[in-house]
């Protein structure tokens, strides 16, 4: 018999960042984070 595979649980991506938060963030993922802001596909939350 075969077994059934569950489909991978993805988390959700974050489109919503708060200022507080992306201060925590290393250096790498800010600047990706800041890009996509500023392309509006993230939205900064104040």
């Amino acid at each position: 018999m075969s077994e059934k595979k569950e489909p991978a649980v993805r988390e959700s991506e974050k489109k919503y960042w708060h200022l507080y938060s992306l201060q925590t963030l290393n250096s790498d993922k800010f600047i990706k984070v800041v890009n996509k802001i500023l392309r509006k596909e993230y939205q900064l939350i104040k």
